[in-house]
């Protein structure tokens, strides 16, 4: 029993036949998911760097109102039809760009070197870590020291409640804390 073709490869098949080959080719269905496919591969041709969530969202709004809209299950098919066809051009455009970039900077680093600018053939100014004195710091208990800190007054008062409340949390005893409210203290 021959193997019957796919979508996929009664698709391809009819990509670039004419009208009339393609309604003889394809069942109506299968030239609706043409005609998507056709609609998301000039997308990705016009923006080769368009996420594929993008081309999902652009399939279940119809592409535009240029097609029937579809679920966002067959979108995802429809994207890896796409894929399948093009390759992946998303990384075809990135070498391109990653390529442009390297040439560009050959050809700056060959003006510099022609105009006598380049500090290629220079050494690097080196640290002398010899030098470097690292800080020093003294261990201190005044917090007066640190910025923005107040020195809290009647501090072993205010422990033996905070102990008391930790106690009292851990016991399961519902306890009212005091509440300090920084904006009246100002």
């Amino acid at each position: 029993m021959p193997k019957k073709d796919t979508t996929y490869e009664r698709i391809e098949r009819a990509l670039y036949k004419d009208r009339e080959e393609i309604e003889q080719m394809l069942s109506p269905r299968e030239q609706e998911i043409r005609e998507r496919m056709m609609l998301c591969v000039a997308k990705k041709m016009d923006s080769p760097l368009v996420e594929d969530s993008e081309l999902v969202t652009f399939l279940m709004h119809g592409c535009g109102g240029n097609a029937t809209p579809v679920s966002q299950s067959q979108a995802y098919r429809d994207i890896g039809m796409i894929n399948r066809l093009v390759g992946n051009i998303q990384l075809a455009a990135k070498n391109w760009y990653r390529y442009m970039i390297v040439e560009g900077a050959k050809k700056g680093y060959q003006l510099a070197i022609d105009s006598g600018d380049a500090m290629a053939d220079k050494e690097d100014n080196r640290l002398d870590f010899e030098r470097m004195i690292p800080p020093s710091f003294e261990p201190s208990d005044d917090i007066t020291l640190l910025e923005g800190i107040e020195p809290i007054t009647d501090l072993e008062e205010r422990r033996k409640e905070l102990r008391e409340l930790a106690r009292s949390m851990a016991k399961g005893k519902a306890v009212d804390a005091e509440i300090i409210n920084e904006e009246e203290d100002e």
